[in-house]
């Protein structure tokens, strides 16, 4: 099984609203604003944290709530990145295997604390008197703890595609992209989501760690979830432990069912196995967006776009 989608003529769908985009277009519309908030704290001078950073509060946990999860999301988009570049030069290339995956052995066995004692000066110096210099060392911090299970998930599956369907598209005359794209990734996509969710869990071990930075003698503390739990911690406050650890699980239950159950439910048709599953995966919310209207028609001029380099008939088309 290969796959491959016909290049066809498809009518782009209806403009008018229906009922499923008045529930869709709000969440949309949220998830942006939210986004657009955490990311302008993210930018503020760094003399904003020189006030107490963390009110244990639990008025504040949202705020700090959001601002540790979009650390954590940035971390996963960096780490998809590096997962697909150095997976794909490992497997590709049998003389950067032999280096590439060696290293990657040793990075996954450094602690995470030893990332931060030397990335930590670089950031700040990189982005001087503002908070991103923190943010962005508190983002590399959790990448470190999501990025090496993830490369190893991709390259596994890159050195193991089964022959038939490497044979299929060489019959068809794929190029290197193509059988990348419409091969070879959707071939790696199911265990690779599962690999995110872990790597994702994973990350919180390490938040704690990662949103307090120390430059010498001077700890810049960055609001979330973390630095508030350590500072519950610090003063034995045993009410502000059980609200973090509230706001946590509230947290992963909703990127669980906005993010991850989305993506296994679409990852599964990638699934390659003999036989069909017992129970193939669902999400309410994928079955919402792919009954909309108007969102399928923003991003139709999108995925034709995306079509005509190759990418569309195999991971972007998530409407059919």
């Amino acid at each position: 099984m290969v796959w491959t989608h016909t290049s066809v003529s498809v009518k782009a769908p209806a403009a008018a609203p229906n009922r499923w985009d008045l529930v869709a277009l709000p969440l949309v519309v949220g998830l942006l604003a939210l986004a657009a908030v955490g990311g302008h704290q993210m930018t503020a001078p760094l003399a904003s944290l020189d006030a107490p950073a963390v009110s244990l509060d639990p008025w504040n946990l949202p705020d700090y709530a959001l601002r540790s999860t979009l650390r954590m999301l940035a971390a996963m988009a960096a780490s998809l990145l590096f997962t697909f570049v150095y997976a794909t030069l490992a497997a590709k290339s049998r003389r950067a295997g032999m280096v590439l995956i060696p290293v990657l052995d040793v990075l996954q066995s450094v602690p995470v604390l030893g990332y931060i004692s030397f990335t930590v000066v670089f950031f700040l110096s990189l982005f001087p008197g503002s908070v991103l210099g923190a943010e962005c060392a508190a983002i590399f911090a959790i990448f470190t703890s999501q990025a090496w299970n993830m490369t190893f998930s991709v390259y596994q599956s890159l050195r193991s595609v089964p022959r038939d369907l490497d044979e299929a598209a060489t019959s068809f005359r794929f190029s290197g992209w193509q059988r990348f794209w419409r091969l070879e990734a959707p071939f790696a996509m199911p265990g690779l989501v599962w690999n995110m969710m872990m790597s994702m869990s994973g990350g919180w071990f390490f938040v704690v760690a990662s949103e307090a930075i120390t430059v010498g003698d001077h700890t810049v503390t960055l609001p979330g979830i973390g630095s508030y739990l350590a500072e519950a911690i610090a003063q034995k406050d045993l009410g502000a432990v059980g609200w973090a650890v509230l706001a946590m699980l509230a947290v992963i239950l909703l990127y669980d069912q906005f993010l991850f159950r989305p993506l296994v439910a679409w990852a599964d048709k990638f699934r390659f196995e003999q036989t069909g599953a017992q129970e193939a995966p669902e999400s309410w919310v994928l079955r919402l967006f792919q009954r909309t209207r108007v969102c399928r028609s923003l991003l139709a001029p999108v995925e034709s776009l995306l079509g005509r380099v190759g990418w569309r008939p195999a991971l972007l088309t998530i409407w059919h």
